[in-house]
């Protein structure tokens, strides 16, 4: 769905993954093999150093219907739009030790590339640090690589995803020579993650 670049991420982000935070119609993958239709809503998380909140997202089959809730012990995947659309891929991937959240696939290999909207505060008061602010709250975006063999995914951009993203990437990549030397060229950056990635899973053994 998003192959450009991360500002096309956004974008898309805002316009389409943003209503999913809403009662949006999906098609459910369980662990078990069956599927089903339906109207999901998923948890919006802060951007914040800890990822709080609960992890499972909001089912019902109509508008007026039952809601029910499901997590990663029991879902495989959660798919967005239909073949008459460009469809939006989600699934549980580790993000903490024990703890699994729903993230929009945007690329598959053997690094695989994640990406999720979080909530982030901007204080707009200027006084004393002890003092009450005032503020709003705003959307951004978290970028996430795992491995298959990994146990948690790696943050490489968004908020909180400390250090330069080009020493970041280094060590993620260092596997690959090749990477590393383009990377020390300032071939890539940040707005490059997605041909950082595709290029990995072609060039790298």
């Amino acid at each position: 769905m998003i192959k450009n670049s991360l500002l096309l991420i956004a974008i898309l982000c805002f316009s389409t993954v943003h209503a999913q935070y809403d009662w949006t119609p999906a098609k459910v993958i369980l662990k078990n093999g069956t599927s089903f239709r339906g109207l999901v809503k998923f948890p919006k998380h802060s951007g914040g150093l800890i990822s709080i909140g609960t992890t499972e997202f909001k089912y019902k089959l109509k508008k007026k219907g039952k809601t029910e809730r499901y997590g990663y012990e029991t879902v495989e995947e959660v798919i967005f739009g239909d073949e008459e659309f460009a469809t939006v891929h989600y699934g549980y991937v580790p993000i903490q030790a024990k703890k699994h959240v729903l993230l929009e696939k945007v690329i598959s290999g053997k690094v695989s590339l994640y990406a999720r909207t979080v909530s982030k505060f901007q204080n707009t008061f200027i006084g004393a640090p002890n003092m009450t602010g005032s503020g709003y709250y705003y959307d951004d975006f978290q970028y996430y690589l795992i491995r298959k063999d990994e146990e948690v995914a790696k943050l490489i951009a968004g908020p909180n995803s400390f250090g330069t993203f080009i020493s970041k990437a280094k060590e993620y990549f260092s596997d690959c020579e090749k990477m590393v030397y383009y990377l020390d060229n300032e071939l890539y950056s940040q707005n490059n993650l997605i041909e950082l990635v595709d290029d990995y899973n072609l060039l790298c053994e």
